[in-house]
């Protein structure tokens, strides 16, 4: 019998990190370290109790990356840049006149940073799946440079491959497609029923531009299971579907029976009103999927889920709307 393996997962009690952990826990071969900054918290128990080892590790303290890393074979590696720009905690530590969201883009940074820098001390480590996405301000060739939630991510990963050659031979980006599940509660993202009673997909996004959706605290952890047991130098966007918005709407009224259509806002106009500096943020990043591709189309390096040998089927977006009660959802919008 082979020895067991051991796969550390930040973010484990996140949407990527707990599909993750929920795939290897159920891996013949593998255990899982689920790292988390509250091993107390319900979330971290229940992986426990299914047998997870918790340990507590922080992205701002490198000392409890290494400790978190020692002797593994593989490091699942997701951020939160959102989370940083959400904490109240947060509000006051950008520099005078800094925005807060480009300080939580360089925050970020360093952030992984410090988890590159403990990866590239692990001798045993096999595998580097990093969740990154691509880098709006070098693929629209400098046209969209306020997508700080994408190019953040891309600039840890180009230190990788910058600082540490030996790691990024070992390594796998996954890009997460855009969640489902914003759908559901994101306002920003949210459906809303006018007056007919039609549900609307409303926003800036050409509802004729194919977007990968993904449900990611289900499919993440498939994607990266495949990504750990395949050759590394992958660059994958990771989606169950590729759709437009118009055919999302379609699939929803037909899961839902709802009826639906994608609408686009006028240039300038928002769904919900965003601070100044979120609102130059997000016409950027809708703009840039619009005109580039989520994925950056011109990245030669970018392969499909269709491109990973090892990966199961995943299921429908249909399924994902059938799942919840819409009529509430829509009532609350």
């Amino acid at each position: 019998m082979s020895p067991t393996k051991i796969i550390a997962v930040l973010g484990a009690t996140g949407n990527q990190g707990g599909s993750v952990a929920d795939v290897f826990l159920s891996s013949p071969g593998w255990s899982v370290r689920a790292l988390t900054r509250n091993t107390t918290s319900a979330k971290a128990q229940a992986l426990a109790s299914r047998g997870a080892e918790l340990v507590r590790a922080d992205m701002d303290d490198p000392a409890t990356l290494s400790e978190a890393f020692a002797g593994v074979h593989a490091i699942f590696a997701v951020s939160d840049f959102w989370g940083l720009y959400g904490d109240p905690a947060n509000k006051d530590r950008p520099a005078p006149g800094q925005p807060l969201n480009v300080w939580a883009a360089e925050h970020e940074v360093r952030q992984l940073k410090n988890v590159i820098d403990a990866a590239a001390e692990v001798d045993s480590l096999e595998r580097f799946v990093f969740s990154g996405l691509s880098n709006a301000t070098k693929w629209s060739r400098g046209k969209y440079t306020h997508v700080y939630h994408f190019d953040s991510k891309a600039r840890a990963e180009e230190y990788i491959r910058e600082t540490y050659p030996a790691l990024w031979a070992r390594t796998s980006v996954f890009q997460a497609g855009l969640f489902l599940s914003n759908f559901v509660g994101n306002p920003i993202m949210r459906p809303v029923k006018n007056k007919d009673g039609v549900a609307q997909f409303i926003g800036n996004i050409d509802v004729d531009v194919k977007l990968p959706f993904i449900a990611a605290e289900e499919d993440s952890g498939h994607f990266v299971k495949a990504l750990v047991q395949e050759p590394a130098g992958k660059n994958v966007i990771g989606y169950r579907e590729w759709l437009t918005h118009r055919e999302l709407a379609a699939i929803f009224s037909q899961a839902t029976g709802i009826p639906a259509e994608a609408v686009q806002l006028p240039e300038g106009q928002s769904k919900v009103a965003s601070p100044p500096e979120l609102k130059l943020e997000l016409d950027d990043n809708f703009a840039y999927w619009n005109e580039f591709g989520y994925e950056a189309r011109d990245d030669p390096t970018v392969i499909h889920p269709r491109d990973l040998a090892t990966l199961g089927k995943l299921d429908t977006v249909y399924n994902y709307f059938k799942k919840f009660d819409w009529a509430k959802i829509l009532d609350e919008a």
